[in-house]
């Protein structure tokens, strides 16, 4: 276990380490999942993903997607994120997620969205998207679907069938 680590901006020359983590973090179940229609094909946001790296190697990942919903509404899309079984327990998905909001917050004016726990989420500004107010591309837990709006701005969720942002 290591105690120390480097949040560094994503990259694409951590593209199949970082595919590699989610594979063994999500299983092969990942891919059919509402969220990874969002992403499949799609490049994620560079300048708002943050990879963790200790003595070189990769260690955690979190990734943000430009969106856009059939009402012209765009967003992020957080996730998938993922810490190596070994470095669990450490607060490093946290810092990963504080990162990528930082980011976003400095870089965008966009709300991020995710499907993901509230109890996990809930402290970073996260809260449940009103049932039937966004629509994912395949089945999801409703009460799975988070969102947290851009600093300054709207403060109602976005709206609509959600889909990637090309």
């Amino acid at each position: 276990m290591s105690a120390k680590f480097d949040l560094l901006p994503d990259a694409a020359l951590y593209d199949a380490v970082a595919e590699a983590l989610y594979a063994l973090a999500f299983g092969p179940g990942r891919h059919v999942k509402a969220a990874a229609r969002l992403r499949e094909g799609h490049s994620c946001r560079r300048d708002v993903s943050f990879v963790a790296l200790a003595d070189g190697r990769l260690i955690g990942a979190c990734r943000l997607w430009p969106l856009i919903t059939d009402q012209g509404h765009e967003a992020l899309f957080l996730g998938p994120i993922a810490v190596a079984p070994d470095q669990q327990g450490q607060g490093l998905g946290g810092k990963l997620v504080e990162a990528c909001l930082e980011a976003s917050d400095r870089l965008t004016a966009l709300p991020v969205i995710l499907v993901g726990d509230l109890a996990f989420f809930e402290p970073y500004g996260f809260q449940r998207v009103p049932k039937g107010q966004l629509i994912l591309p395949g089945p999801a837990d409703p009460n799975r679907l988070l969102w947290r709006p851009a600093p300054k701005a709207e403060t109602a969720a976005p709206s609509g069938k959600l889909m990637k942002k090309v």
